[in-house]
């Protein structure tokens, strides 16, 4: 499972363009401590509420946010996440944040 998603991040790397703070890889990197939660194999652990909060921090403009976005979004739909659990996320780690994680939102109109 943890070679996938440092698979799927070198790949990110590579395609998303950086326009922000914080490239994708390193957006991603920072949210692994979710992947268990994320893929369906178990709870939310404080771990990865704390990264989840810290991600949160780093993007503040429109451009870093929609960065972000798109971030996410390819990282959702390839990952193939489970989308419920990532809706709800940022409720269960209770920070509010801008930006979803979930392969339908459109990144172009939310930011």
């Amino acid at each position: 499972m943890g070679k996938c998603l440092v698979m799927m991040v070198a790949i990110l790397a590579l395609i998303v363009k950086p326009t922000c703070s914080i490239s994708c890889q390193e957006a991603v990197t920072k949210i692994l401590p979710c992947e268990i939660y994320l893929l369906g194999f178990g709870g939310v652990s404080a771990p990865c509420c704390q990264a989840v909060a810290q991600l949160n921090e780093l993007a503040k403009s429109k451009p870093e946010l929609k960065a972000l976005c798109i971030c996410l979004k390819q990282t959702a739909q390839w990952l193939h996440i489970n989308h419920d659990r990532a809706r709800q996320l940022p409720g269960l780690c209770h920070v509010t944040t801008p930006i979803p994680i979930d392969p339908n939102v459109n990144c172009d109109i939310k930011y």
